[in-house]
């Protein structure tokens, strides 16, 4: 097929098996260091217990919250077309990527000990589930206000003026027409969010406050790094390998939305009314506070004092080892998705589900095996062969360019797809060369290309789990040089580091939602 015959079943053949064999090594790691072992008798320590529980509910409480607050937003957006709503939604796809250092740094700033509302937070405390909650809905509330908003706005015009015919109630109207167009995108965010906040890392690194609000993934990082107890880092592994897996079968039945599309659509046939209006618009001025009070928080910590005396030779070593794994792993990534899409689009193409199925789950693995399990395998298996220090850069690289996969071919299949389905046939017929192909169907996708790679980098940019087992704290990224600096307590120096990532992650999402909105 166009550019997957460039991309030679060779090629793709190449790339499953070496992501599939990531995967293998960090298990065989797991499982293979001298007398390591899964130790079930584990599963019955009330510790452990407790870290699974508390793992759940609070990826089970953030799935939540960020519905309720997504729903009556996306729903504002669309009925009310409020002013400003163009740069709610860009503001929520920067917030949507945006590396969570940034928004930790915000939030400790706008809530933490030294906040301007100390008084009135006497009896509070941000660290632990407070602070987790908080920043898993700031991270992906604004998600599922991007996918829900796609929903309202493709509710069909008949449909609105039928139920207008009729008379509708504003609750008919709820049960009839609106919620069966987001209902597929309901579940499948409820899933997707619960994952996410599931293999949480950074947060719950930062702002979960010790023993009693520690997740899966925090505890591998501890038991690995500094109790060096493998037994418990490969029970744990495999225990949230388990989980993970069973919550990933759950998705691949759900609707696939695509999140990162454009947000465009007709004008609404039906503009709100009544006490409505203002019960609405206080959600999307509270959507508003919610993800602008860290930034400002974070902008307002700036000091010429801070400004004089901040390590900027620190800074720029950090910037330029984050921009070159970054820029490696998003590269590698794009190719390898390129190549995995090739037997994805051949079954789509000959109308083999199950086929099309099975490619899409092992391209999409890294969503069953978190970058923790997959990190510390790893880490296990090349420390137990003495070649750590020799390999741990390029694993850095390989891992992060893994985790990228699932975002990447979630924003190149579309494109693919739509062009196999329309030239893929004539242009098989006429014979070309490999070149040839190239030349025909690069125009088509170059800006879903330019989409993918910027999506890579702004995600790359802001890797903490990956960078923990792997990295090298004498030359640190961006992120873990603010996580550096919050944790000895210099915070001007962690907000100056965030808004310069801030701003770099900016000039990505401009080009980022360029290449989408073009695309249309």
């Amino acid at each position: 097929m166009l550019l997957g015959r460039t991309f030679t079943p060779l090629m793709s053949a190449v790339a499953y098996l070496g992501t599939l064999s990531l995967t293998v090594l960090a298990f065989w790691g797991l499982i293979g260091f001298e007398e390591t072992r899964f130790t079930p008798e584990l599963l019955q320590d009330t510790y452990l217990q407790n870290i699974v529980s508390f793992t759940l509910y609070q990826a089970l409480l953030s799935a939540l919250g960020s519905l309720l607050l997504a729903i009556p937003i996306a729903r504002a957006l669309h009925r009310l077309r409020p002013a400003g709503r163009d740069q709610f939604l860009r503001l929520s796809l920067l917030a949507f990527v945006m590396p969570s250092l940034i928004l930790i740094t915000g939030i400790v700033n706008l809530l933490g000990p030294q906040s301007p509302f100390t008084d009135l937070l006497k009896e509070w405390k941000l660290f632990g589930l407070n602070g987790i909650l908080i920043a898993h809905i700031y991270l992906n509330f604004p998600l599922a206000v991007r996918i829900l908003y796609q929903g309202y706005s493709s509710i069909p015009l008949s449909r609105e003026q039928l139920a207008d015919q009729l008379k509708f109630s504003f609750w008919q109207r709820l049960r009839h027409i609106e919620w069966p167009a987001i209902k597929s995108q309901v579940a499948t965010l409820a899933g997707l969010i619960f994952i996410l906040c599931f293999n949480s890392f950074a947060i719950v690194l930062t702002l979960g406050g010790g023993p009693k609000a520690t997740t899966l993934e925090l505890a591998i990082y501890q038991a690995l790094k500094y109790d060096f107890n493998l037994n418990e880092a490969l029970t744990l592994a495999w225990l949230q390998f388990a989980i993970a897996g069973l919550i990933y079968l759950a998705l691949i039945y759900a609707s696939r939305v695509n999140w990162l599309g454009s947000t465009r659509e007709q004008p609404a046939y039906r503009v709100e009314q009544g006490v409505k209006v203002p019960i609405q618009l206080a959600f999307y001025l509270l959507g508003w506070v919610y993800l602008l009070a860290p930034l400002i928080a974070l902008f307002m910590t700036l000091n010429q004092e801070a400004l004089i005396n901040y390590p900027y030779a620190a800074m720029l070593k950090a910037m330029g080892v984050s921009l070159l794994i970054a820029l490696s792993a998003s590269l590698l990534a794009l190719l390898t998705a390129i190549a995995l899409l090739t037997p994805i689009r051949t079954a789509a193409q000959q109308v083999k589900p199950i086929q099309e199925t099975l490619f899409s789950w092992l391209a999409n693995q890294s969503l069953v095996a978190p970058a923790m399990v997959l990190s510390t395998g790893s880490y296990i298996w090349l420390i137990s062969r003495g070649l750590l220090e020799t390999y741990a850069t390029l694993m850095l690289i390989l891992l992060n360019a893994f985790v990228l996969l699932p975002f990447l071919l979630s924003q190149l299949r579309p494109r693919f797809i739509q062009f196999d389905s329309q030239y893929a046939k004539l242009v098989g017929n006429l014979k070309l060369t490999p070149m040839e192909r190239v030349r025909i169907i690069y125009p088509f996708i170059r800006r879903s290309l330019l989409a993918a790679f910027s999506l890579g980098l702004l995600l790359a940019l802001g890797d903490v789990s990956i960078f923990a087992i792997f990295g090298s704290y004498e030359s640190p990224t961006l992120p873990w040089l603010i996580y550096t600096f919050a944790g000895t307590y210099r915070m001007s120096e962690a907000a100056i580091t965030s808004v310069i990532l801030l701003g770099l992650c900016y000039l990505l999402l401009i080009l980022l939602e360029r290449s989408v909105h073009h695309e249309q």
